[in-house]
């Protein structure tokens, strides 16, 4: 039964974040198998009352089910209202081990700390790919959630003033899929300047989820 309960919840999950303007959503049911909540964050793009005529709608149509719209609660938020979290790049650490470098990326917010690890074959590019995906391992130890950031691409652009790199950070989550790019100028730390530009990729994306 658990297993069908958590089926059933998931694919409402999935059909409602398919909806227009809606961030997330989760969904609750009994051990009877029936849909007790569900709880939706949106944009402000629509009403609340056509929101959950949405939602009933499609998961009437979708799954045969019919909702009250008494369990369904919906918040709101603006997006350019968000306050923006800023983790902070504590430290970045390279080590050579034989063949393979172990790289270890220290974050913190609010008194707390976030680490990321991770090892790679050693070599320059694979360098800056691992400090990009061990702050990435840190974010989502702020966040509490797992695998759902992940480096698209990373490069050092030459500029007339120097050096800079930039990446391509994808997010994942609910059958969605985003791309958000970062960058940092190269100085005489090119590691920080890794987890720097990662950091400049997601932190708004952080604010809204964190």
């Amino acid at each position: 039964m658990n297993s069908i309960k958590s089926s059933l919840s998931e694919e409402i999950k999935q059909l409602v974040c398919m909806l227009p303007d809606i961030k997330y959503c989760t969904v609750v049911c009994n051990e009877k198998n029936e849909v007790v909540e569900i709880h939706v964050l949106s944009g402000m793009n629509r009403n609340v009352k056509q929101l959950v005529r949405d939602i009933q709608s499609a998961i009437s149509a979708k799954l045969g089910i019919t909702i009250d719209y008494k369990i369904i609660s919906i918040a709101q938020i603006d997006e350019n209202d968000v306050k923006e979290v800023r983790l902070k790049l504590d430290g970045v650490s390279v080590k050579n081990i034989d063949n393979s470098i172990e790289v270890t990326v220290t974050l913190s917010y609010d008194g707390r700390i976030f680490e990321g690890k991770i090892k790679r074959v050693k070599s320059r590019s694979n360098k800056f790919k691992a400090i990009a995906e061990a702050t990435i391992i840190a974010v989502e130890g702020y966040l509490g959630i797992g695998q759902s950031f992940y480096l698209e691409d990373i490069r050092i652009v030459s500029i007339s003033s120097g050096e800079l790199l930039t990446c391509v950070i994808g997010f994942a989550m609910d059958d969605k899929e985003e791309l958000m790019s970062g960058c940092s100028l190269v100085n005489s730390e090119e590691n920080e300047a890794v987890a720097k530009a990662v950091l400049a990729a997601v932190n708004r994306k952080i604010s809204i989820i964190g």
